[in-house]
């Protein structure tokens, strides 16, 4: 399996939910990562068209950008909603499927102490509260991915018969480690979103020309600095919709946005939702 040490997972939110027999959810875009593990009860999940069947013990991954609806089959449905965002984006690809092998439904095996330290966590105001999260949102990944390895290596190895040489390098090179000149910079923009980013600053930062860091960034990234950029601000400012009852305009100017009324037309340009609905609707399933 390929090295991806350098793939952050930035936690946003999690609850639980307790739902009825009537409940159900229209189709929405999803502006982030998910993993649900259904508590009890049982349910239909439609994601990009395709019906998943889930019941009591399943994990669902439901991955950022797709289209979903759900409704519950039984009473007394119930369970917990993690959702997160990577720090790399590759290109029309799903990084958790392609690379770390996660299942669309995995039957926990232990991993549901996961979500509910996770969930113990966030209702806490300890100093370790964010490395705890953190720790256990990646070991739920990890144990998920482990779950997931022979199949996705298998798929892996026959897909590779299919490819020709030139196709297998390229695709090898992009599961490299990031360059690190790259890792210094994205880290600076996720630790430092408030302030104006521009393709030569970036550059400058690790002593590069524009075009050849904007070149190295979008071999690494699969997104160009700016594009990176603006989704790091806008991904922040998503999280604090979620975690903190700051105004819109606040969370607007926390991110480096001057004119919140262009921040709110770019997050919904983004996101699919003006911050408002997001921070509302978010909650509702």
């Amino acid at each position: 399996m390929s090295d991806f040490d350098d793939i952050k997972f930035s936690f946003l939110y999690i609850d639980l939910y307790s739902m009825g027999k009537e409940w159900f959810y229209p189709e929405s875009k999803v502006p982030y990562n998910m993993l649900r593990y259904i508590v009890r009860g049982e349910a239909e999940f439609f994601i990009n068209g395709e019906k998943i069947h889930v019941k009591q013990n399943d994990i669902v991954y439901i991955p950022w950008g797709c289209k979903m609806s759900c409704r519950a089959v039984s009473g007394n449905f119930e369970f917990y909603s993690v959702r997160f965002i990577t720090s790399v984006f590759w290109e029309d690809k799903d990084v958790l499927k392609e690379y770390y092998g996660l299942q669309r439904i995995t039957q926990a095996q232990g991993e549901e102490k996961y979500f509910e330290e996770i969930y113990k966590w966030v209702k806490t105001k300890h100093v370790a509260k964010k490395s705890f999260i953190r720790g256990y949102l990646y070991v739920l990944i990890a144990s998920l991915s482990v779950r997931g390895i022979p199949e996705h290596v298998e798929r892996r190895r026959e897909d590779a018969k299919e490819c020709d040489l030139d196709k297998i390098l390229l695709r090898e090179s992009k599961c490299n480690k990031m360059d690190s000149r790259v890792r210094i910079v994205t880290d600076y923009i996720i630790l430092h979103p408030e302030e104006k980013f521009t393709p030569e600053k970036m550059a400058r930062m690790v002593g590069l020309s524009k075009q050849r860091f904007s070149t190295l960034f979008k071999d690494n990234t699969g997104k160009s600095p700016m594009e990176y950029a603006k989704e790091i601000k806008l991904t922040t400012a998503a999280r604090k919709l979620l975690v903190s009852t700051e105004s819109i305009s606040e969370i607007a100017y926390d991110v480096g946005y001057e004119d919140p009324n262009y921040f709110i037309r770019e997050f919904k340009k983004a996101f699919g939702y003006t911050p408002n609905r997001y921070r509302v609707g978010a909650k509702e399933f």
